[in-house]
C-alpha cells in the first residue's frame, strides 16, 4: 500500500481569503480603469474635433478656389463631353 505524500507549498499556507484580491481592490483598480479610459475617450474627441475643424476649412478653401478660378467642382460620375464609348 503506497502512501501518499503530503506537500505543502507557499500557496497551500495562505489563508483562502487571502489568495483572491478582495472586493476593495477591485473597486479601486477598475475606478483608474475608467478613469485612464475617460481621459483617453476625451482626447479622442478633442481630436476628432481638431480634424473635422481642418476638414471644413480646407472645403471653404476648395470652395474658395473654386470661385476664384470660375471653375466648378468635379463630378466623377459624369462622363466627359465628346468621350467615344467603344462598342
Amino acid at each position: 500500500m503506497r502512501m501518499k505524500k503530503s506537500s505543502t507549498s507557499a500557496e497551500d499556507l495562505v489563508p483562502p481569503e487571502q489568495k483572491f484580491p478582495s472586493a476593495r481592490y477591485f473597486q479601486i483598480h477598475f475606478h483608474f480603469h475608467f478613469q485612464y479610459l475617460q481621459e483617453i475617450i476625451a482626447d479622442l474627441h478633442l481630436q476628432m474635433e481638431n480634424a473635422n475643424q481642418q476638414i471644413a476649412e480646407l472645403q471653404r478653401q476648395l470652395q474658395l478656389n473654386h470661385a476664384v478660378n470660375d471653375t466648378p467642382p468635379h463630378d466623377f460620375g459624369k462622363k466627359p463631353e465628346g468621350c467615344l464609348e467603344r462598342g
